[in-house]
């Protein structure tokens, strides 16, 4: 098993924790559906809080 990011969609329509596992292969497939979900972060991403 390996992290790889997910959709909002993904996480409200999963009903069992084993919804959102996935391999190395699968994430190979993930990138062709989706594209780079972490595409962009860098540019949205807000400061944390100083504490």
């Amino acid at each position: 098993m390996v992290a790889t990011p997910v959709t909002w969609d993904e996480v409200a329509a999963c009903r069992r924790a084993n919804q959102l596992t996935f391999t190395t292969a699968d994430v190979l497939d993930r990138v062709d559906e989706h594209g780079d979900l972490f595409a962009g972060l860098e540019q949205t991403a807000a400061p944390l809080p100083q504490r």
